[in-house]
């Protein structure tokens, strides 16, 4: 049976397999492995013998490679180093690298792994205070100001961002089950607009890395304290796309999009943008992740395609027609 036909807890079984054969690069003795997050990556808490405990991040389906491993783990050592924003430390394996790799016999390739420092809290969820939003807001703020003066050491290289699907491969062909012509339609007439409005915002202005992924699943909340993690969706861009990228999971709720925005401010001032290239990064999101979700592996988003693709189709049509991304329109297929 292939990786992506096992249920959940088969294929998280097999990543815990694949964690161990990970960690053995590393100066430590486990003492229990915890599942913290299977998804797109595969994430794992490990407690060793003497009361340490770190995060193994395990790249299932990343599309990183290693020059992109090599610069994120760069920019998060000098991000440590050089602000005052809590972020994840990389750890060094028993020759001295930063990252590993291991074969999956599951899935016949080697797959990239970090070992990280704990982080302690939990995630700012769905039901973000305004205070929480403001520090999410400071911390983009503080990220790009650092990334406008730090270079990329030797080796290392980030994927530029510069086009609707960012650097991934188009997957939504013609020949998938659940997109029907009409589909199509859509997903044409999106990417075509939305393209307009990408290079209108890039055109003559200066690129520098982003966090790329900064949502309530990406940040902890710890005694007051914001925490900023997962770093592998990283690349190369303007500022207002981080805003626009964050601005897409708090739709339709205005005053956690206000506070983000607020947050940005009390550090720096807002990056320039129309409101028209704005809402096209922040429609431009949804296309990412239908087509990075249609490729997927994990049995659990595997299962949510039914209802995710018609309906990122209708929330796409929506966009077209008002000019303005929402995920609350009608049309939509609830869940059960």
């Amino acid at each position: 049976m292939r990786f992506e036909e096992l249920s959940t807890p088969a294929q998280v079984a097999r990543m815990r397999r694949t964690a161990f054969a990970a960690l053995a690069d590393y100066p430590l003795e486990v003492a229990r492995l915890r599942l913290l997050n299977h998804g797109f990556n595969t994430t794992f808490r490990v407690d060793t013998t003497d009361g340490r405990r770190f995060a193994l991040r395990i790249n299932v389906n990343s599309r990183r490679t290693p020059q992109n491993l090599a610069a994120e783990v760069a920019w998060l050592t000098a991000l440590a180093a050089d602000t005052d924003l809590w972020v994840p430390a990389p750890q060094p394996t028993r020759s001295g690298s930063m990252t590993t790799a291991v074969f999956s016999p599951d899935l016949g390739r080697s797959l990239p792994a970090v070992l990280f420092s704990w982080l302690p809290g939990s995630n700012v969820g769905d039901d973000a205070t305004v205070e929480q939003m403001q520090a999410v807001g400071r911390a983009t703020a503080v990220l790009h100001q650092h990334a406008e003066r730090w270079t990329l050491p030797a080796g290392a290289a980030l994927p530029a961002i510069d086009s609707v699907l960012m650097d991934m491969p188009y997957r939504l062909g013609d020949d998938h089950p659940l997109l029907t012509d009409a589909a199509h339609a859509v997903l044409d007439e999106a990417f075509t607009r939305i393209q307009v409005h990408y290079d209108a915002l890039l055109a003559g202005a200066r690129r520098q890395p982003l966090h790329a992924d900064l949502h309530f699943w990406n940040v902890n909340w710890f005694r007051g304290r914001l925490i900023v993690f997962d770093f592998d969706d990283s690349g190369v861009g303007v500022p207002a796309q981080d805003l626009a990228i964050s601005a897409y999971y708090l739709r339709d709720n205005a005053a956690q999009e206000a506070a983000l925005l607020h947050g940005y401010q009390q550090v720096r001032p807002l990056p320039s943008f129309t409101s028209e290239q704005y809402e096209a990064i922040v429609a431009s999101r949804n296309l990412v992740l239908l087509n990075d979700v249609v490729t997927t592996t994990n049995a659990e988003f595997l299962a949510m395609l039914p209802r995710y693709v018609p309906n990122s189709i209708t929330k796409l049509r929506a966009y077209l027609d008002t000019g303005v991304f929402r995920h609350e329109v009608p049309g939509l297929i609830p869940a059960d």
